[in-house]
């Protein structure tokens, strides 16, 4: 389950034990999506240069959706709507999806973890189906690198996080995985910066964030 912004998005409290660093509290300072500000995206598909090109996306405002309240993100493409819980836990619920001939109403995922360290994963379960036929499909997030420093088109971005999404799929009792789907990346006070893909980036070149 790919797709341009499909950052493709329930976590326990530990307690903390003694000689143990406390959670660091999330200031969801990695989503700063305030109602119209403006992201400009690259597309670079490596296999087929005419799959190139460049798109926009706002934030045109807020969207209560089941009693809670969602930022919503429209491009030329597609729209998505991001929640921060301020717990640490950011999340995109996307309408209408579609994938090789399986579609979801909607999917709602926890897309990132700021307070977690590198190496945490978590998973979510979504259900997707094709007329009567119905998959389950889990969808692992992992922090492959916390705090580190990214360039992209001269723009210097600092306390970057690193997240790798794969899926799987059970079949017959089975769980077949699908492998790494992408690995997103995103700057605090900024939001996401990059997406890698098998044959696609996806790489900001310019935002405005509306104050």
């Amino acid at each position: 389950m790919s797709g341009s912004l499909l950052l493709l998005w329930a976590c326990k409290k530990e307690l903390s034990r003694e000689g143990e660093v406390p959670p660091v509290v999330s200031t969801c300072s990695y989503a700063p999506y305030t109602a119209g500000s403006v992201f400009n995206y690259d597309h670079i598909n490596s296999s087929n240069p005419l799959d190139t090109g460049f798109f926009t996306v706002t934030v045109t405002g807020d969207s209560t959706i089941n009693g809670q309240t969602f930022r919503k993100l429209t491009s030329d493409t597609a729209t998505t709507y991001d929640r921060c819980d301020g717990n640490g836990n950011y999340y995109q619920l996307v309408k209408g999806l579609s994938f090789e001939g399986y579609t979801a109403d909607s999917i709602v995922s926890v897309y990132l973890k700021d307070n977690v360290n590198t190496g945490a994963s978590w998973t979510d379960t979504v259900t997707v189906r094709k007329g009567s036929d119905a998959q389950t499909v889990i969808l692992t997030y992992t922090v492959t690198q916390k705090g580190v420093q990214k360039s992209i088109y001269g723009l210097d971005f600092t306390n970057v996080i690193g997240v790798a999404l794969s899926a799987s799929v059970k079949f017959l009792g089975t769980t077949i995985s699908l492998g790494t789907v992408a690995t997103n990346y995103y700057a605090e006070g900024v939001g996401l910066i990059e997406i890698d893909q098998a044959e696609d980036t996806t790489r900001l070149r310019q935002y405005s964030i509306n104050q």
